[in-house]
């Protein structure tokens, strides 16, 4: 009898056992300027970067959701505190934006030196130019046939332009009429900088109709969610959900925690669009609620392990001042092969070229 309900208490204690194996995090740049305007006479003096860069805020929010992720996984003791090198990987778009928000996150995962020094993680790049990765790939004037024929445009040039005119003409918000479209970007990018000081109907457009129309656009640009383009989605993050997709695997397939030579911790620093066209392959899409990512919006992905095998659990941290989120991903079958069987029709292992 003794024996039988120890063997049971066993059971119980191996059934209700989770690892965690790895962590992967797909992270939009920090606050910048807009990439072209401003809303005010004084935004540029203010903004003194100049147009699309990281800004002060950038700066300090990057750093905050840093310390954030060190909480989750630093001070839980799933990543040593002094950093080592083939526990993290860091890797980041080389646009200006991202690779100051990558080195501002780092600066707050790890311990300082003893002379009080921050240990920053090496952050690999590659040309914008050529990577396929964390870069998405909107210039080809191939796959646009569908917001071609869905605004009635007459070319396949510079259809990104066109198609964001076209929208501001048929989609305008109406809280938003009082507002040059022109700005849209502008008044989203410096509503959270208290020094400057917008008109009140930018304040009313940029809190909340402004970012549902942005949304919208860069769904298109993504080929994602209602703008659904197989083409452009495994453009913009094919080559990165193949990667994830063998990141879990490796994680899942190593008999040991930590697995001899192969990353605890995935840090890749990226774009708004990378991150709905991600959203959508993983079946995660709705939880922006139609809302454009916020600045430093992350993917967090789990590798963990239960008794009933690997999965991938999935969180949203939509901006650093939001709590990691549960996106319930795991409500339906979230085991390794459940996802990888879901997301690898539109992985891919090669740039699909113009």
């Amino acid at each position: 009898m003794n024996s039988i309900l120890l063997f049971s208490i066993i059971g119980v204690a191996f059934a209700s056992s989770d690892e965690l194996l790895s962590v992967n995090v797909v992270i939009r740049h920090a606050d910048r300027s807009a990439t072209s305007g401003w809303a005010t006479s004084e935004s540029p003096s203010i903004l003194f970067r100049g147009n699309g860069e990281l800004t002060d805020d950038g700066i300090d929010n990057a750093f905050a959701q840093g310390k954030d992720f060190k909480e989750r996984y630093v001070k839980s003791g799933f990543i040593d505190k002094r950093f080592l090198p083939y526990e993290v990987v860091v890797r980041s778009s080389a646009v200006n934006r991202c690779l100051m928000s990558a080195a501002s996150f780092t600066n707050a995962l790890f311990k300082r030196t003893p002379k009080d020094h921050a240990v920053v993680p090496p952050i690999f790049t590659k040309d914008v130019e050529t990577d396929g990765l964390l870069v998405p790939l909107l210039t080809c004037t191939d796959a646009w046939e569908d917001v071609i024929t869905k605004f009635n445009l007459t070319s396949n040039l510079d259809v990104q332009k066109t198609a964001l005119v076209a929208m501001m003409m048929t989609q305008w918000p109406a809280a938003c009429s009082t507002v040059n479209p022109a700005l849209i970007d502008a008044i989203v990018s410096e509503l959270p900088n208290k020094k400057i000081k917008m008109p009140a109907n930018y304040k009313a457009c940029a809190e909340g109709p402004a970012k549902e129309f942005m949304y919208k656009y860069i769904e298109l640009l993504a080929g994602a969610g209602d703008h659904y383009n197989e083409v452009r989605i495994k453009r913009v993050a094919g080559l990165l959900t193949t990667e994830l997709l063998a990141n879990f695997a490796a994680a899942a397939n190593c008999a040991t925690v930590p697995c001899p030579g192969k990353p605890k911790m995935r840090v890749y620093y990226t774009h708004d669009v990378n991150i709905l066209a991600l959203s959508h392959i993983f079946g995660v899409l709705d939880r922006f609620n139609g809302v454009t990512p916020a600045f430093s919006s992350a993917l967090v992905f789990e590798t963990r392990r239960n008794a009933n095998g690997p999965y991938v659990k999935i969180y949203q941290k939509d901006g650093q001042k939001a709590a990691f989120v549960d996106t319930n991903n795991c409500a339906s079958d979230c085991s390794l092969a459940a996802v990888t069987a879901a997301a690898s029709p539109l992985a891919i292992t090669q740039q699909i070229e113009c």
